[in-house]
């Protein structure tokens, strides 16, 4: 982010200078305080918590997180995985930090510092704990320092400095997990993309690398385009992040389907279309079974394994639609005449 200059005449600084020293400075008329934890009895219960709420600066339910088992979920994304690590840390430091020093207890000041009620015109969150017992918490601006933010307890007139920065992301996508799945090419052998009319591609792995692949199906007289030009659809599931998520609903019958096949057996199939809502993908996923004869009635082991693994897989990513990048869509729906040489006049 570029800096903005904002300079201005003298006597507009001077009241900035001011407003900001008069901004940061204790009451006069408080006492010197201990440090308090910034969210009393969290650290005792940290265990407990099962529901965190996040409200925006309107006062509207940014994001409701539950925690399921070993997960937390996002209610308002028909709960979807949240970000663990975001949720851990956040709580992990609201367990630890501590309200360091009091500042204004004055109302007319809470907006100044992000402290206000929600929906009362503040810049700042709200953190509440549903069914906890836990006192909410007002998160507000950082001060001059950067190294920590004003803070006032819900139902509570004083505001304090916080020893955190207690960065939090502003939208509901950013308490999302974000990475859907990351298989490079080197772990597929073959790629076939296949559109409603018929037209398709189909891409074979040449090396172990993932670095060289092989078009197979060129029309006679014509010639695929070079090798470099064919990795971005082999590495389709590789880095994979949604930009949107929502709960699996009927897939168009025009949709495309791309097929990735890995070394291990398993086979993700793609089903990929767009609406007025962005560029989706729902994937299903199943396991490649050596047949196997009347003397031999149990599948292998590495048979077994590999459903297993698909089971689990298919049960993470088959009940949603991802929204993805138009780059990653477009290297996913690819079309036989696009990796084709210029046919000659």
């Amino acid at each position: 982010m570029t800096a903005r200059g904002i300079l201005a005449l003298g006597v507009l600084t001077l009241v900035a200078l001011t407003l900001a020293l008069i901004l940061g400075r204790p009451d006069s008329s408080s006492e010197p305080v201990e440090s308090q934890p910034l969210v009393p009895g969290l650290r005792d219960l940290i265990n407990e918590v099962s529901a965190v709420d996040v409200l925006d600066a309107d006062g509207a339910a940014l994001v409701s997180l539950r925690r399921d088992r070993d997960r937390w979920r996002v209610l308002e994304k028909a709960g979807y995985e949240a970000d663990f690590a975001l949720v851990h840390d956040l709580l992990r430091d609201l367990a630890s930090g501590r309200r360091l020093e009091a500042r204004t207890s004055n109302p007319d000041w809470y907006e100044r510092l992000g402290v206000s009620d929600p929906g009362q015109g503040s810049s700042g969150i709200a953190l509440r704990f549903p069914d906890s017992g836990l006192p909410g918490l007002l998160i507000g601006n950082l001060d001059n320092t950067e190294s920590g933010r004003f803070v006032r307890l819900e139902g509570e007139s004083q505001t304090w400095l916080s020893d955190r920065r207690l960065d939090l992301p502003a939208t509901t996508l950013g308490w999302l997990e974000r990475a859907v799945m990351d298989i490079p090419a080197s772990e597929l052998r073959e790629v076939t993309l296949r559109h409603p009319d018929g037209d398709f591609v189909q891409l074979r792995a040449a090396s172990d690398d993932g670095e060289d692949w092989v078009l197979m199906n060129v029309p006679e007289g014509r010639e695929a385009v070079q090798m470099w030009q064919l990795r971005p659809i082999a590495n389709g599931l590789a880095n994979l992040n949604l930009e949107g998520v929502r709960a699996h609903q009927q897939v168009p019958a025009d949709a495309v389907r791309a097929l990735y096949v890995t070394r291990d057996g398993l086979n993700f199939v793609a089903s990929l279309f767009q609406d007025e809502d962005g560029r989706w993908v729902h994937f299903t996923v199943s396991a490649e079974v050596a047949a196997t004869g009347d003397g031999d009635p149990e599948p292998a082991q590495e048979d077994t394994e590999a459903l297993a693994n698909a089971t689990a897989v298919d049960a993470r990513l088959n009940p949603w639609q991802f929204r993805v990048s138009e780059r990653k869509f477009e290297n996913m729906t690819r079309r036989l005449e696009e990796l084709l040489t210029p046919e000659e006049a």
